[in-house]
């Protein structure tokens, strides 16, 4: 066998990850409901995206003390996920950004079984993980959502604030 590159290994990682996240929450919601499903899920993801970002910091070598800093941090994960979003103020006390596509909802749009529950994804699942992500890299910082993908909106983004 050949030796293994790291863009073999990018390519395993990344193919396999959204495939994971998908798989394990319809055989989750199979085994119970999908009220449960969720519940699981948003469990999940918060003390996923915890590590996540305490990880990118580290890597970053990033302590996330200023608004600036943060969205270094989400763009980072953003980047690493193939997500299409602008960076439009990165300031120490303010910061904002544009998403204009979403990995997970595009997954999910292109399955006629599930674009029914991605409102539901985005209230119960996104909104809230981000929320406690962000407070774990900075409790002084606060979040600010207005437009969600998920919910009908052409964008998603964020506004970042001490």
């Amino acid at each position: 066998m050949k030796a293994l590159s790291k863009d073999d290994r990018l390519f395993y990682y990344e193919k396999n990850y959204y495939t994971l996240d998908g798989l394990w929450i319809l055989e989750t919601e199979k085994a119970t409901d999908f009220d449960t499903a969720l519940k699981i899920d948003l469990a999940v993801w918060k003390e996923l995206l915890k590590i996540i970002y305490r990880r990118i910091k580290d890597y970053l070598k990033i302590e996330g003390k200023t608004v600036a800093e943060v969205m270094d941090l989400l763009a980072f994960r953003w980047a690493c996920e193939k997500w299409d979003f602008t960076i439009d103020v990165a300031s120490p006390d303010k910061g904002k950004a544009t998403i204009k596509k979403c990995p997970y909802k595009e997954i999910m749009d292109r399955n006629p079984a599930r674009k029914d529950i991605i409102p539901r994804i985005c209230t119960d699942i996104c909104i809230p993980i981000y929320k406690e992500a962000i407070a774990s890299i900075n409790p002084a910082i606060r979040v600010k959502r207005s437009n969600f993908m998920g919910k009908g909106s052409p964008i998603c983004d964020f506004e970042l604030s001490m």
